[in-house]
């Protein structure tokens, strides 16, 4: 196999596991394609090779990072109602100020 073909082997397989996997899984997986060295060898480390599938197969590489849908934002917390008292304190210290 060239790299080409490694690669695209490499990108359906994570694609249809949905998980870009550590080398450690890859060779604990009972269902790969190729042996590990196989797939690492022509690329000279497993980074590259991972590097190399997302760069030449994003569809493939989107689906196996499969990113969480962010959850939604919580609404902003409404300001703290300030008392009657309180706001005609902070309203004569502010005429205050302009005066000044």
């Amino acid at each position: 196999m060239n790299k080409k073909k490694i690669l695209k082997v490499l990108a359906d397989y994570f694609a249809k596991k949905g998980v870009m996997m550590t080398p450690a899984e890859y060779k604990a997986a009972d269902d790969t394609p190729m042996r590990f060295m196989v797939a690492k060898r022509p690329f000279g480390s497993w980074a590259r090779a991972l590097q190399m599938v997302k760069r030449n197969f994003p569809v493939q590489y989107g689906k196996a990072t499969n990113p969480v849908a962010a959850a939604p934002k919580a609404a902003p917390k409404a300001a703290p109602k300030v008392s009657s008292t309180m706001a005609a304190a902070m309203s004569k210290a502010k005429q205050a100020s302009k005066k000044a």
